[in-house]
């Protein structure tokens, strides 16, 4: 686990309980507005628009001595007018307060070529507010990158799932933002809110530090999130997943594939799987050297235990399907487990995500890490990425990659942990336990590699200091 540097903190916000509106007005807001059309709230996801902006007007009744109003974060919310007057537009939910009688609110939406819908995460409330760390909320933590990437390092959107008991230790979904996202990008899928409270299921958002492409800070941060979530809410360890769109996408592949033992499960949405140098990426990436440690595809032997879903559509014209292809591909070969989703007809798209988003919360909802794996094949691409599920590898002064491939037989009467492979390793060691030993027995360590390997158990195993 990663040092988590304190403070930590999720600071209770204002939520509203109360009525959520269910009937809007909608229309284009160009420089010729069209007509009101009156809709169901629950409509607006769920109706295909062109880009560009759009108006959502609602009707709120403050009542005999006024009420409090919750707006939701909204994909491309830019202004938030009650009464004509525009409120301060955070990415954040807004809270504000009516006098008694009826008022009028006004959410212009521009709406993207990505997402095509008015996406918000939930309806509009009206009732009375209270503070609670319930719902959307913002984590803080002390990160090496606030201070670099201006004041995206150190915070992410959490949400508790309303009645959720943060004793009890909770499946978690990381969920990492696409291309221009933002941590609020998440939050403005009703789908994946609704998916989460019915599931009991905390969603982390964390700082992908500005369009990064997941690289080695990136990561660091988003591995940093998680753990500091661990010492304000009751995580269970193995019940924690990963999913992203686009370049989240690609992120939550690289993420959980160089831990593969921190993760229960890995979706991506049209996500790259080998990064093409002679795109945008080669100012983030530099050389094949960069690329490859970022690749999930170089990383491929990590998958063994950890289920993937891939979702990709056809039409794709950002990230080829080839790229899901791939991946699929080289786990199937080797036996991982892994689904493929193709999506005839559809291209780079938040509808996708919506479409299937219910699905990878109910994965992420009992999806475990398996508490001990029988053999263990990791690829280290960086010199920081030393192993998982117990089993630790020693770099050579080989230059390239470092690879170790261990299992466990039974072997007549014994157990014998055999070391089929190791590539770039000058020494493993094993935790007790490791591949589901008896910690008090260790078995006997075979090196069938033909090369020197050094291959033990760590002290604690022996009963050594």
């Amino acid at each position: 686990m990663l040092p988590v540097m304190a403070p930590v903190t999720l600071a209770p916000h204002a939520e509203v309980r109360g009525t959520e509106v269910t009937q809007v007005q909608v229309r284009d807001s160009g420089e010729v507005k069209g007509a009101w059309t009156s809709v169901a709230w629950s409509s607006l996801g769920e109706t295909r628009r062109e880009p560009g902006e759009v108006q959502v007007r609602l009707a709120l009744d403050g009542g005999s001595s006024g009420a409090d109003v919750q707006v939701p974060p909204c994909a491309g919310r830019v202004d938030v007018a009650l009464d004509g007057t525009s409120l301060e537009i955070p990415a954040r939910p807004i809270v504000a307060h009516v006098a008694a009688g009826t008022h009028t609110l006004m959410l212009t939406i521009k709406v993207s070529p990505y997402e095509r819908r008015i996406a918000c995460g939930y309806p509009v409330r009206v009732g009375t507010r209270a503070m609670t760390t319930e719902g959307l909320g913002e984590l803080t933590f002390a990160s090496p990158y606030g201070e670099t990437r201006g004041s995206s390092g150190g915070r992410a959107v959490v949400f508790v799932p309303p009645g959720h008991d943060a004793t009890k230790p909770a499946a978690v979904l990381m969920g990492l933002y696409p291309w221009n996202g933002t941590l609020w990008t998440y939050a403005a899928y009703t789908e994946l809110l609704a998916a989460a409270t019915s599931k009991d299921v905390v969603l982390l958002m964390p700082s992908g530090l500005g369009n990064s492409l997941y690289t080695a800070d990136a990561e660091d941060e988003a591995m940093r999130a998680l753990d500091a979530l661990a010492s304000v809410v009751a995580v269970d360890p193995r019940r924690v997943s990963v999913w992203g769109a686009s370049m989240g996408g690609a992120g939550a592949t690289t993420i959980g594939l160089h831990h593969p033992d921190r993760f229960a499960s890995i979706t991506s949405f049209f996500g790259d799987s080998q990064y093409d140098l002679t795109t945008y990426v080669r100012h983030l990436l530099h050389d094949q050297a960069g690329a490859h440690a970022v690749n999930a595809l170089d990383v491929v032997d990590n998958a063994r235990w950890v289920p993937t879903w891939l979702i990709h559509g056809e039409a794709d014209a950002t990230s080829p399907i080839r790229q899901s292809e791939l991946l699929a591909s080289a786990m199937q070969a080797r036996g991982f487990p892994v689904t493929f989703t193709r999506a005839e007809r559809t291209g780079h798209s938040g509808a996708l995500v919506a479409m299937h988003i219910v699905r990878v919360v109910d994965l992420a909802s009992t999806a475990q890490v398996p508490a001990a794996p029988s053999r263990v094949t990791f690829r280290s691409v960086r010199p920081w990425d030393a192993g998982a599920y117990g089993v630790h590898l020693a770099r050579s002064s080989a230059p390239g990659d470092a690879f170790v491939d261990i299992e466990r037989t039974h072997d007549g009467a014994t157990d014998v942990l055999h070391l089929h492979k190791a590539d770039g390793v000058s020494a493993v060691a094993l935790d007790p336990g490791a591949l589901g030993t008896d910690a008090s027995h260790p078995p006997a360590l075979a090196n069938d590699t033909g090369h020197a390997v050094e291959l033990r158990w760590t002290p604690a195993a022996t009963g050594g200091p």
